[in-house]
């Protein structure tokens, strides 16, 4: 089951009994190393004592001493990036909380287990590990750590025109033709290769470079569609818009009037908007938004589900598309409170009649509960990985439009 001879666990719980069990379940599935720690504060001590990270943490949430969450606070506050799963026999929907505690840590969570413990869940929790390794390939820059760029750094980047864009095509469940494609930004740095956005979306955020980053992004796009265009290719383009873009009353007709130098229409651009940062300003957004809408873009809600006003931002906000959050398609078909929010989701987008897409599906399993669940429209490994946009066109024609 597992790959290489140095695979390490470390096992957090102070059970003994649990040591013995899961520690034989992990050595039939191959590791040839397992730790055990009896609480959080043991935890931190064999952590200190170990070179590097462990390809597996296993953490019961519920220890004398320093618990679970007080063990995970801690490695996050050190900057631990292995593998963590949370172990517990609590209440189902605690877990889930504790597990949603140690994303917000920015933690790399790959699942939880509920006792009692079955060789299948471990399974699951290393395919999901062998997946997420598989997930770097896009990032050859060490993606298991993250890299701090300075502001001028990104400032001579977009100077020297090292963004680009990389695609990820959409694709409907029915008849798995081509939907569209969601625009996402990558840098060519010339020291760390192919950089993700997560390394440097937030400082360009928090410096004020937001605005013209867009742009930039917003233009490659629009000169990619009308590329496609001319091949033949009739479909729709995603563009990430940071809540930070919705302070210029003027963005509908810069907008506007970037397409008019071209042949694409406002109705092929889709402008997408993370739900968890909206409402800075309501007034402001509800001006901006309702005027793009007026001037014909769409515009999509992502990571629908995350936030906290999802009810209100849809009644107030010109929204044309949800998008389900991948940590719902993920867990859907072992937490049944995951699969109430999508079916609800993809009832609210009928009742609404919004279209929809479910983002993160990376298994047949997957797409078949979303095609089961009526789903329209998917996104995900398993339809494609995030690609150069020079090279969908080949993929398209090779897809059949469809996924692979």
């Amino acid at each position: 089951m597992i790959k290489g001879n140095n695979f390490r666990v470390l096992l957090l719980d102070d059970d003994r009994f649990m040591h013995e069990f899961i520690g034989d379940l992990l050595s039939d599935l191959g590791v040839k190393e397992t730790l055990v720690a009896k609480d959080g504060a043991d935890g931190l001590r064999v952590l200190s004592n170990q070179e590097g990270v462990f390809d597996l943490l296993i953490c019961d949430i519920e220890m004398p001493g320093m618990d679970g969450i007080e063990f995970l606070r801690n490695i996050a506050s050190q900057g631990y990036t292995g593998h963590i799963a949370l172990l517990s026999g609590i209440d189902a929907n605690l877990l889930r909380a504790a597990e949603r505690l140690a994303n917000a840590h920015g933690l790399r969570m790959v699942g939880v287990i509920e006792k009692p413990v079955k060789i299948d869940a471990l399974k699951a929790l290393f395919a999901k590990i062998a997946l997420t390794n598989n997930e770097n390939i896009d990032r050859p820059n060490d993606a298991h750590k993250k890299k701090v760029f300075s502001v001028d750094e990104i400032k001579q980047g977009m100077a020297d025109d090292q963004f680009d864009v990389y695609v990820q095509p959409k694709v409907f469940v029915q008849d798995k033709r081509i939907s569209g494609v969601e625009c996402l930004a990558r840098w060519y740095h010339p020291q760390f290769g192919l950089v993700s956005p997560d390394d440097f979306i937030s400082i360009i955020e928090e410096n004020n470079l937001i605005y013209d980053f867009t742009l930039m992004i917003f233009r490659k796009s629009v000169a990619q569609l009308a590329e496609w265009k001319q091949q033949g290719l009739d479909l729709k383009v995603a563009v990430n818009l940071s809540m930070d873009n919705l302070d210029r009353t003027n963005l509908p007709e810069t907008f506007e009037a970037i397409l008019q130098k071209t042949n694409v229409s406002s109705h092929q651009i889709i402008l997408e908007l993370t739900e968890s940062k909206l409402g800075k300003n309501m007034a402001l957004s509800l001006d901006i938004l309702t005027r793009l809408r007026l001037k014909g873009f769409e515009l999509s809600i992502d990571d629908f589900g995350t936030g906290f006003s999802t009810m209100e931002t849809l009644r107030s906000l010109p929204f044309t598309e949800l998008k389900i959050d991948q940590t719902f398609v993920r867990s859907a078909l072992t937490d049944p409170s995951s699969r109430a929010i999508i079916e609800s989701s993809i009832q609210l987008a009928k009742t609404l009649n919004l279209n929809l897409v479910a983002e993160g599906v990376e298994t047949q399993v997957e797409w078949d509960l979303m095609a089961t669940l009526g789903c329209g429209c998917v996104q995900g490994f398993f339809v494609a990985r995030p690609m150069p946009r020079v090279e969908f066109t080949t993929w398209a024609a090779h897809n059949g439009g469809g996924h692979r």
